[in-house]
């Protein structure tokens, strides 16, 4: 246990430069972007003395470090000041829409793991047999699909023809469990289908491995179950990489979401995204960078934990 402890205060000291570092990644790249955000709002046609006083009232007349000192101390409180546009406070913005991006982003992960592990599985024991092959090229061809086509596809093939899929808007599970279910079927398969692949190849070839490791031969050789041998213990160990891979593919869930949310119309923080870079709203921006980058950070510390308590060897070789 005290091992363990001493692994997660490492990986808690190794988030803060990683947040530090996305912060100052987010502040500088929204200062470097042309155009003035006072200027934008009020137009072109308000006068110098206007737009002056906007800046003074968004902080923008101060430098740059101390912009971004002050962002860095109200971001780490969870304030990240109000949209440009419609005033709103960012933080409460971001709140009611996180539950949209967060049940597409879950239900696309969910798919890609419940597909991936049986599909990888049947393609490393079924090495080169039929369906081995259709395994590989149902991979290659999930890989090859973007995301946006396959979304308009199951609209047209699913939605459009029945009642029973909507072709616009999300509805949360919390809400009605039977409408959020349906809902969220067609984008999180759009979303979730390229991930099923990345993880099928991953983990066919992590089983392919493991089935030539010495301790297989070793316990086919004592008569220990063929099924036995291949879920359990080699299964074990070929899915820890996999594991890995997951934390960091539901990052990479969250910034798919935004192509996603455009075709099915879901109110999530994706959509907010792009209404936002349109409109060159600074806050809203480096608000839901800051929040993905926190979620990766998160994310990839309950891998670790999962992870070690599969393995006990990564925290003694953590400690060495």
């Amino acid at each position: 246990m005290i091992r363990l402890v001493r692994y997660l205060f490492g990986r808690l000291l190794w988030a803060v430069p990683v947040l530090l570092g996305a912060s100052v990644v987010t502040f500088m790249i929204m200062q470097l972007t042309p155009g003035d955000p006072a200027r934008f709002i009020l137009g072109q046609r308000a006068s110098e003395g206007a737009v002056m006083e906007l800046r003074r009232e968004l902080g923008l007349h101060q430098p740059i470090y101390a912009q971004y000192v002050e962002f860095v101390v109200d971001a780490a409180q969870g304030d990240f000041g109000q949209s440009l546009q419609t005033r709103e406070d960012v933080m409460g913005m971001l709140l009611q829409r996180l539950p949209y991006t967060a049940q597409l982003s879950l239900a696309g992960l969910l798919i890609a793991v419940v597909v991936s592990f049986p599909v990888g599985v049947i393609g490393a024991v079924q090495e080169g047999k039929f369906a081995d092959h259709v395994s590989r090229v149902g991979a290659l061809l999930g890989i090859s699909t973007p995301n946006f086509w396959l979304g308009l596809l199951l609209i047209l093939v699913f939605a459009v023809p029945s009642e029973g899929f909507p072709i616009f808007g999300m509805t949360l599970v919390t809400e009605d469990p039977i409408d959020g279910i349906t809902s969220t079927l067609l984008p999180a398969i759009a979303l979730g289908t390229a991930q099923a692949a990345l993880l099928t190849r991953l983990l066919r070839g992590g089983m392919l491995d493991e089935l030539q490791e010495g301790y297989v031969r070793t316990a086919r050789a004592y008569g220990i179950d063929e099924r036995e041998t291949t879920y359990v213990y080699a299964l074990k160990n070929a899915v820890l990489p996999t594991i890995t891979v997951i934390g960091l593919q539901l990052g990479a869930l969250l910034g798919g979401a935004v192509i996603v949310e455009q075709v099915f119309g879901i109110p999530g923080i994706g959509r907010m995204a792009i209404q936002a870079i349109f409109n060159k709203d600074f806050p809203v921006i480096q608000g839901i960078t800051m929040l993905v980058a926190v979620a990766f950070v998160a994310v990839n510390l309950l891998v670790d934990v999962l992870c070690a308590q599969l393995d006990p060897r990564i925290i003694l070789g953590g400690e060495k």
